[in-house]
Order: structure tokens, then C-alpha cells, then sequence
């Protein structure tokens, strides 16, 4: 089943077993998920505070240290008995409602590695939950009006990227440190957004590399103009929309926290709404405005880092390019890379 089909079964189960969920707060409710292991079926569980929770079998002399993954995940061994039956279990939960749909995306990839492979199921569950650690490590903050504007740019960019190609989410590459916001290694793309209502288009340029071409390749640069409006998309729309197109969930919400966004939270920034007003791309190469490594003469003074400018687009000498034009570039990325 695909981790779509798993997800949609674990939110059903999840609903229906709030409706009537126990009184006592430890307690849980639990009913069987179709996906067996060698020691039994997965369960899923609500308790009396309404946080849902996923049960994986144990062994016979298999046990579970109590693990607390940054302040919403938790890992422990839970026992249930029911009549005749009597079970032991790794409860996995999240004690943050606002992740509900990030903890629904851990669960449905830990089902679909269970459904390939039951043999070692506690251990399987594990790996999978360390490739979401990062997603529970840190309390959510603010996002901040910059960085607000920002993601807007870099997901209207990786919407039309992962329309081209789904495993596109592989070349969003700025949350993870890399000089620029999108690369395949050759083809490289940078996005500058703005809200500001001034008429000269400036970009902030970070160090001296980000304005230089991946080697043998070219490098792309976009600048978008955004406006609060009532027509606008929110950040949150943005998300799903990206979310529902891509093949990789796991890297996405990864990506989108290291931009300083945790996707199922409550930040009422993610709800305010931006319209997309103007929009500028060029090609950056010898001709366009910029400093590279190249642009000093031996090399900077000692103690000089960090080094940051400005470039007015007034001053590019050649048009923008065609809607087609950029098209074709995005459609180059990971192909010939």
C-alpha cells in the first residue's frame, strides 16, 4: 500500500478511536492497523488526553528504555491486556497536537517499512524514527517576516520544479547550508524575494560564492516582489501544495525546518496571505553585477569574512529572461547534471 493509503488508515483509526476515547489520562484506546509483523499486528491508540500514539510488537525478552526525543516525541514500553490477551509494545507518541500531521507522516513510514519487512519491527521502527529525529528536536519558533518571504519565493520555485519532477525536493539545497538554494551539482538556481513596496529592485548578496557558477555549469538567479493580500496564498497552502506533489516527505519537512518552519504548527505567520506581484530572472555569468572569488586580487585581508553587498538590477544590461526561457533551464536541472 502506498504511504499515502497508510497515512489516510491511521488518521481513520486515530478519529474514530478519539471519539471515544478513556477517561483515565495514561489510558489508551487501541484498535488493529492492517500491517502484520512477526509478532503481531501494529496498533494504533488515543489516550485520555486525546494524543494519539503507535504500538509496535515486541519480542519476548526484548525491552524498551524510556526515550524523550526533543519536547514532542516519546518512545517507552507500554503493556495492554484485554480478556485473555496480553501484550507488550513500543509506545511511540507525540505530546505536541500542533504536530499531529508531521507525527501521522513518521507513523506511515514506519507502517510502510513494516509492511516490506515484520522481522525486527522495534528495530526497523527505530531506524526510520532516526531519520525524523530532527523534525522533534527543537521547540517551533516564530518565523521571522524575512524568512516568511523567503520560503515563499524558494516554494514557488520548488513547486515548479517538482511539477517537472517529483523527486525534485533532492535539489532544495539552502536549508542545508549549500551557497546556493537549488543545484544539481552543474545547474544551480538562487531566489531573492522581497516585500518591499520600494521601486529599485535590490538583492542581498551573502559571501562571495553565491553569486559564482557551479563549475562547468551556470547559475540562475530569481527575484520575486511579494504583497500582503486578501487574494494572496498563505505559507501553509504553499506547504501542502508542495507537500502533495512531492515523492519525499521525509526531506521536505526536514528542509522546510531548517528554514525555520515546522510544518503543522501554530505560527500565525503561516497564515498570512502573499500575492506574488513581480518577478525578474536572469542568467549570472561574466556580464551580470556581482563579486566572486575571482573579483579580488590575491586575496581578501587577513580577518575580512563574512563579506555581504548589494546589487541594484538596474544595473543587469540585458532583459530578463521569458517565462519559456526559464522553463527550459528548470527543466535542464538533474537532467544532464
Amino acid at each position: 500500500m502506498s504511504a499515502g493509503g497508510l497515512q489516510a488508515i491511521l488518521e481513520e483509526h486515530w478519529v474514530a478511536l478519539d471519539a471515544g476515547r478513556p477517561s483515565g489520562g495514561d489510558s489508551v484506546r487501541a484498535s488493529e492497523l492492517p500491517v502484520d509483523t512477526d509478532f503481531g499486528r501494529l496498533l494504533a491508540a488515543v489516550d485520555g488526553h486525546g494524543l494519539r500514539h503507535l504500538l509496535i510488537p515486541l519480542q519476548r525478552r526484548q525491552t524498551v528504555s524510556h526515550t524523550v526525543v526533543g519536547a514532542a516525541l516519546r518512545v517507552y514500553e507500554r503493556s495492554l491486556q484485554d480478556g485473555d490477551v496480553y501484550g507488550r509494545f513500543a509506545d511511540i507518541t507525540c505530546s505536541v497536537r500542533d504536530l499531529d500531521d508531521v507525527f501521522t507522516g513518521l507513523c506511515g513510514d514506519v507502517l510502510m517499512a513494516l509492511e516490506a519487512d515484520g522481522e525486527r519491527p522495534f528495530r526497523t521502527a527505530l531506524a526510520v524514527l532516526g531519520r525524523w529525529r530532527r523534525l522533534f528536536a527543537h521547540v517551533a519558533r516564530a518565523i521571522t517576516d524575512e524568512q516568511l518571504v523567503g520560503l515563499h519565493g524558494e516554494l514557488t520555485l520548488l513547486e515548479r520544479l517538482l511539477v517537472i519532477d517529483p523527486g525534485a525536493i533532492r535539489f532544495w539545497s539552502g536549508p542545508d547550508g549549500y551557497r546556493h538554494d537549488f543545484t544539481d551539482g552543474r545547474h544551480a538556481v538562487e531566489v531573492k524575494s522581497t516585500a518591499s513596496i520600494a521601486e529599485r529592485r535590490l538583492i542581498q548578496v551573502h559571501g562571495l560564492d553565491q553569486l559564482e557558477e557551479p563549475e562547468g555549469g551556470a547559475l540562475l538567479l530569481g527575484w520575486h516582489r511579494f504583497e500582503e493580500h486578501a487574494d494572496g496564498v498563505t505559507l501553509r497552502e504553499l506547504v501542502r501544495r508542495v507537500r502533495d506533489l512531492c515523492d519525499d516527505e521525509t526531506a521536505l519537512l526536514s528542509r522546510l525546518l531548517g528554514a525555520g518552519y515546522r510544518h503543522g504548527g501554530d505560527d500565525q505567520q503561516a497564515d498570512r496571505r502573499l500575492r506574488l506581484v513581480d518577478s525578474r530572472w536572469y542568467p549570472v555569468d561574466g556580464d551580470f553585477p556581482r563579486l566572486i572569488p575571482a573579483s579580488i586580487v590575491g586575496q581578501a585581508p587577513e580577518g575580512v569574512s563574512d563579506i555581504s553587498y548589494t546589487v541594484d538590477l538596474v544595473g543587469v544590461r540585458r532583459e530578463p529572461l521569458s517565462p519559456e526561457q526559464v522553463d527550459g533551464f528548470l527543466a535542464r536541472i538533474g537532467r544532464d547534471a
